[in-house]
């Protein structure tokens, strides 16, 4: 009998003793290895192109090994050839830099502190006055002041602390803008914050993951000895570089954010299990009073859970008592009232502990039971040499990094009452500090800041105002920035202001360098964006770059500065010490930072000789030193003439000059480096690319040639000769890169790199030669006329690939503008859209043709109509869901992912609109599987029916209650709400734990159920037994398109009495297929977000949709003798990766850091795990180009039917048809990462090109091997699997002989 193949009943008839078809045609194995060798030869080849173009164009500074000493002032070292003198530079290496300002100080970090939560408005502080306590109308009734209440935002005047101590103390105090330099994550502002460095990049990458930082940084410093307590008498005694001399590692605190351990692990390493050792602690001298080697006190908390709001925080309240208060076994030393209000103190400092529990740590409680003398055991913070009265008495410095508040604005956004309660809590957590510090005996400085701020959203990563805008406010139990002193540093700042601006190269530079003071303007919504929204009136702040706290820092710990330094000292700080070792503070601090600066780009222009500087900035940067140098020397010239009164006005006016010269020089190296730091290798650069290219032109060919050659084929032509010209070029591009003049325009390119970059390029130039000069037979257009070369050009199936080809150039031509960059996603809408439009309009003119008589390409064409005409509806669908750069706002762009502009939380009807995609996605499938009769088969059943709407309703349940946690939190405020969402918090309320439970199971049944279904029984078949009439009849409906090679021909033949039809038969294995798809789809799903779920939810229905559209349309543009003329596949390929852009963006998300929804990285999870954690964010952020990826094998299987000869006849051909599907869609991706590096390097020294292009590469890397790699793991795992399981059915007797059976 003969088989079917037909898609529209999917029915095959056979007798109880047919053979559906002949099994001597079987073969026992499919031919993978030709398969594997090319895909590991793609894989390897972008690969190393793209490495090798990321090390030329993303290359990180090169970093100095050298060390600044206490011993050694930087003057000497500075100037080029004459070496200036200090004026009492005999008495240097006595002293050291600069004495200590202070005796203590503590460093309290707030992430995430904008500089708007730390200002203070008496206008706004009113009008919450007015709305906490509202006035009466008069008649019983409240007055509002609707104008102004909806512009006050939970964060307002939240610290007034700040304010009443700046207030009541202003020679004490002050509030800075604290400016960041992008990129703004945590480890790369802590690496900024200790180096004084500028970050690079590159560096974005590795804020889950950072390495020890190696170069010079004040924690360094602080572990080797000082010498600012050092005296003649001592240097004599010790020697200028002993240990002792008092010159003592400082004694260091460290509680919070863990980045600080994996950057500094031996600087904050903690030293009470040393303690033990007798030679740990032992004086140098027994006079000595200090100890030589001091201790550190160290205990990180786990810092990415940004569902977390107070673990980190707790952990530091809750031991900063231990060092801020006398410890309880020193109570019985004092009278009753001093020990009541230590009491008093330690009961108000646990009532900030949200965690109650965390009071019951060891590192507390041992403290507390505990004294010094004690035998019993010790507290887990004390040893036998340090105990709890030394905490409180020795320490030097304390480090406390709270998270609380970046967190609140990673889970909820900053417009959230909960920013507000964790604002109030640091509010007392500095209250009760600078209390401590009143009453302590020695002279204690206090820096509170943010290491950067957040947008809209919450996030930081970026260099939007709202991110780069952190605050810095310094206290100290002393007076430093008296009147005279602030005037003095701010006719000093005016000075250095002006002559930037009269520089060639001042004009160029940021605003934050050309002047010193900034009008705050954060208190308005619209960040003074919108010129017709009134603003509050703006507060004049002093402004000054992040990196400027390193300078000040260390001098004022008596510290010299670091290396590589390239920040300036804090005017106001300094301005009031009269008298340093013979000079004005202000001006000997600001000459030992030129001075370092200028030794640090002397030492890096040395040991670089591609370093990047322009000859005018070199200039530049010279003659401003030399100039600040040469008035130095006339005033120690003027000085020397006035001995007697060095405090003349006339003297007082050049030191502020000669100090203004100085900073001037420190701001221009600032603000030009900031513009042309990068090291770019252009051989790198462009090897790189040409590899790339490469592998590009060589997709492209394997994707022709695989129609015509098996792989296994391809294989044995082209690999001697590619293996034999790799070696030859790689042997070639290594005596070039001996060459003197070529290597010298090398800067990082190692002869290792040009021996793999020459052999690469020598083996892809071979094979793409290979693959085009191969031909099997003559080329059509050598053999066709003139006419039928036209005609075939202008065929539907040119048509539309030629559009395909035009829209991928289209797209990664959209690079060649920061402007066309920034709306990618209005651009990859347009392109897609219009694609479509050329689909349906094919599929309309085979409707309207009148030399059609074909009613089967008619009906075909109609559904091909339909199924274009839908994707295009839902398309216009997905633009509903929106999320933002920060170049789009204000603007045209509304964001629309989470309800609202600035949520980072999903509202509840969201939520329960997630729901709905519970019941479409399983509907749609089972829909279409339908006309094949797919639906009926068990694993369709079980799986796509029940499996799969569980496992969504669990997932969907999931970020139901997380809405909900966040909607109770945002109406209650309550700590017990914010509580519940902590790491292993204990609250009244479950739903933490539930919603683990149902994220872990949503996954079990995804991989439990779905996948080991498919693994068990992939084909959707099922055989159903049918009494028929004796009547001679066609055993099957006709195939809706029978002039197809692989319809087999139909015969009328006697019916028996009883027919076994298989269904599902005509579409085996695209149905089976189909069903791995949905198991990778619903392990996606738990990841996203519940408008993610529904527009992921959408994709997946477009990409089936897609699957049925272009097998209608082949079936329609098919001619009548039932050949193709050409194929449709790159049509097809670029629509679906427009598809999975159009998915990326509809999921919330952007090309840019911010964009990443880093709070997804713990569903499923309590504790932070890296790798984990890492993979979630992951699969939530390339979702939609995993599912699309994985859905590549569809256009070849789809419709596929069980009978398919082609397979069994050559299965080494049809395998190569599937990965040629697979090479066109990884060209696609490859050909947008081609063109977002070349426009990157081309656009190098553009002022965008860290903000948009360089970001932009970055991204389009994970996208295209995420491409790469799923599209063959789904061809070599998923798609073999189902054709080796088709293979292995053998005949159609072995699938009705059970249901045979089970009816006899």
């Amino acid at each position: 009998m003969a088989l079917p193949a037909n898609k529209e009943t999917a029915a095959a008839p056979v007798q109880g003793n047919g053979s559906a078809y002949d099994t001597r045609s079987k073969p026992l194995l499919l031919p993978a290895r030709g398969f594997w060798l090319l895909s590991f030869v793609m894989l390897c080849a972008s690969s190393i192109g793209l490495w090798l173009f990321s090390r030329g164009f993303l290359l990180t500074r090169m970093v100095l090994p050298d060390h600044s000493s206490a011993s050694v002032l930087p003057y000497s070292h500075s100037s080029g050839d004459v070496a200036v003198s200090s004026l009492t530079d005999a008495s240097a290496s006595v002293h050291g830099w600069y004495p200590a300002k202070f005796d203590r100080t503590i460093v309290f970090i707030i992430d995430a502190l904008r500089i708007d939560f730390a200002a203070w408005s008496e206008e706004l502080d009113a009008k919450l006055n007015i709305k906490e306590h509202p006035a009466t109308d008069g008649l019983g009734g409240t007055r509002h002041d609707h104008r102004h209440t909806s512009r006050i935002m939970p964060y307002h005047n939240r610290l007034p602390v700040l304010h009443s101590l700046s207030a009541k103390f202003p020679e004490q105090t002050m509030l800075y803008r604290f400016r960041a330099d992008p990129p703004t994550t945590t480890l790369q502002r802590l690496k900024a914050l200790t180096t004084g460095q500028l970050p690079t990049f590159i560096d974005a990458g590795s804020n889950f993951a950072g390495s020890a930082i190696e170069e010079d940084n004040w924690l360094q410093a602080m572990r080797r000895p000082s010498m600012h307590n050092c005296n003649a008498t001592d240097t004599a005694k010790y020697g200028k570089n002993s240990n002792s001399c008092g010159g003592f590692k400082r004694n260091l605190v460290f509680l919070g954010d863990d980045t600080w351990m994996s950057l500094f692990p031996s600087e904050l390493s903690d030293t009470c299990a040393l303690e033990s050792d007798a030679t740990h602690l032992e004086p140098a001298d027994s006079l000595d009073r200090s100890n030589t080697r001091g201790w550190t006190r160290s205990r990180p908390f786990p810092s990415l859970n940004v569902w977390d709001l107070d673990t980190v925080d707790d952990g530091v309240l809750s031991r900063l008592p231990l060092f801020l208060l006398p410890p309880e076994s020193e109570e019985h030393t004092m009278d009753d009232r001093q020990a009541d209000s230590v009491r008093t103190k330690r009961q108000d400092w646990r009532r900030l502990v949200k965690q109650q529990e965390m009071l019951s740590h060891p590192d507390i409680v041992s403290t507390r039971q505990n004294s010094p003398s004690s035998n019993n055991l010790k507290s887990a913070m004390a040893s036998d040499r340090v105990g709890p009265l030394e905490l409180h008495r020795e320490w030097d410095v304390i480090i406390a990094h709270g998270l609380g508040v970046d967190h609140c604005g990673h889970r909820f956004g900053p417009d959230h009452p909960t920013i507000s309660q964790k604002l109030s809590q640091m509010n007392k957590a500095i209250e009760y500090i600078v209390d401590s510090i009143d009453n302590s005996e020695k002279s204690t400085a206090l820096f509170v800041f943010g290491d950067h701020g957040m947008d809209l959203k919450g996030d930081h990563g970026g260099d939007s105002p709202r991110e780069v805008d952190a605050a810095l406010w310094i206290y100290s139990n002393k007076k430093w920035n008296t009147k005279k002193g602030a005037e003095r540093a701010a006719r000093v700042m005016e000075h250095a202001s002006a002559i930037i601006d009269n520089l060639a190269l001042g004009s160029s530079l940021d605003q934050d360098i050309r002047t010193s003071w900034w009008l705050n303007t954060h208190l308005t919504d619209d960040y003074s964006s919108n010129p017709n929204t009134p603003t509050l009136k703006p507060t004049r702040l002093r402004s000054i770059p992040q990196i400027d706290f390193v300078s000040t820092l260390s001098l004022s710990l008596g510290l010299p500065i670091p290396f590589n330094n390239l920040g300036a000292v804090i005017p106001e700080l300094f301005a009031s010490d009269g008298d340093v070792q013979g000079e004005w503070g202000l001006l000997r601090a600001l000459r030992l930072n030129a001075a370092q600066v200028m030794r640090y780009l002397a030492t890096y222009t040395s040991k670089s000789h591609t370093h990047g500087f322009s000859n005018d900035a070199l200039h530049a940067w010279k003659d401003m030193y030399d100039r600040a140098e040469t008035s130095y020397r006339e005033l120690s010239d003027l000085i020397g003439q006035n001995s007697r009164n060095r405090r003349q006005p006339r003297i007082e006016e050049f030191e502020e000059k000669v100090a203004a010269e100085y900073h001037a020089f420190l701001r221009l190296v600032l603000g030009t480096l900031r513009q042309m730091w990068a090291q770019f290798d252009p051989a790198l650069i462009f090897t790189g690319l040409c590899i790339i290219i490469l592998t590009v032109i060589a997709l492209v060919l394997l994707h022709i040639r695989s129609q015509h050659l098996a792989l296994e084929e391809i294989v044995s032509r082209t690999w001697k000769v590619c293996f034999t010209s790799g070696i030859a070029a790689g042997i070639v591009f290594r005596a070039l890169a001996s060459v003197q003049y070529i290597n010298n325009t090398m800067v990082q390119m190692t002869l290792t790199d040009t021996s793999i970059a020459g052999y690469v390029i020598g083996f892809m130039l071979a094979f793409c030669a290979q693959l085009l000069c191969k031909q099997d037979k003559p080329n059509a257009l050598q053999t066709k006329s003139l006419n039928m070369c036209i005609l075939q050009m202008t065929s539907p199936h040119m048509l539309l690939n030629g559009t395909a080809y035009a829209a991928a150039i289209l797209h990664s031509l959209a690079f060649t503008s920061n402007s066309f960059t920034f709306s990618e996603d209005a651009i990859v809408h347009y392109l897609l859209q219009s694609l479509l439009l050329v689909v349906t309009i094919s599929g309309w003119s085979v409707l309207a043709a009148s030399n059609i008589p074909n009613a089967k390409r008619k009906e075909a064409a109609k559904r091909a109509v339909a199924y274009a005409l839908a994707i295009i509806v839902l398309n216009r669908i997905s633009l509903y869901s929106t999320v933002c750069r920060e170049e789009q706002l204000p603007g045209g762009c509304v964001p629309t992912f989470y309800g609202s502009p600035s949520a980072s939380i999903t509202g509840i009807p969201l939520s329960i609109a997630n729901l709905a995609m519970v019941w479409l996605v399983p509907y749609v499938i089972l829909r279409v599987l339908q006309q094949s009769q797919s639906h009926r088969a068990l694993v369709a059943k079980l799986w796509i029916g029940v499996g799969l709407r569980i496992s969504m309703a669990m997932a969907a349940l999931y970020w139901v209650l997380d809405s909900i946690d966040g909607s109770l939190a945002s109406g209650e405020a309550s700590p017990k709400h914010l509580a519940g969402q902590t790491a292993g918090a204990k609250t009244d309320s479950d739903w933490s734990e539930l919603r683990i439970v149902l994220a872990r199971m949503a996954l079990g049944v995804a991989l439990g159920g779905g996948l080991s279904a498919w693994l068990a029984s992939p084909f959707c078949l099922d055989v159903a037994i049918a009494d028929t009439p004796q009547a001679s009849q066609p055993t099957l409906t006709p195939k809706r398109t029978q002039s197809k090679a692989k319809q087999q021909q139909l015969s009328s033949v006697s019916a028996p009495k009883q027919t076994a039809v298989i269904l599902g038969y005509g579409n085996a294995f695209g149905a089976a297929y189909l069903v791995f798809v949905t198991v990778v789809f619903s392990v996606l799903y738990v990841f996203q977000q519940p408008m993610g779920g529904i527009m992921l939810s959408i994709l997946l229905i477009k990409l089936i949709l897609c699957a049925e559209l272009f097998d209608f349309l082949r079936d329609a543009l098919t001619a009548e003798d039932g050949t193709s003329t050409s194929s449709l596949v790159p049509a097809q390929m670029t629509v679906m990766s427009l598809l999975a852009y159009q998915g990326y963006f509809a999921t919330g998300h952007q090309f840019t850091l911010v964009s990443i929804q880093w709070s997804t990285a713990f569903v499923g999870i309590r504790e932070m795990q890296l790798y984990i954690c890492g993979g979630i964010v992951a699969l939530n952020t390339l979702g939609a180009f995993l599912l699309t990826a994985i859905c590549v094998p569809l256009a070849v299987l789809w419709n596929e039917s069980l009978g398919l000869q082609k397979l069994r006849l050559a299965p080494d051909m049809y395998i190569a048809k599937i990965a040629g599907v697979g090479a066109v869609y990884s060209a696609y991706q490859l050909i947008i990462t081609v063109g977002s590096a070349v426009f990157a390097a081309w656009f190098r020294r553009h002022l965008m090109v860290w903000k948009v292009f360089a970001p932009r590469f970055m991204f389009s890397m994970p996208v295209f091997m995420t491409g790469l790699v799923v599209s063959l793991v789904a061809i070599g795992f998923a798609a073999m699997r189902v054709l080796r399981q088709g293979l292995a059915v053998g005949n159609a007797q072995a699938l009705v002989a059970q249901k045979f059976n089970l009816r006899n």
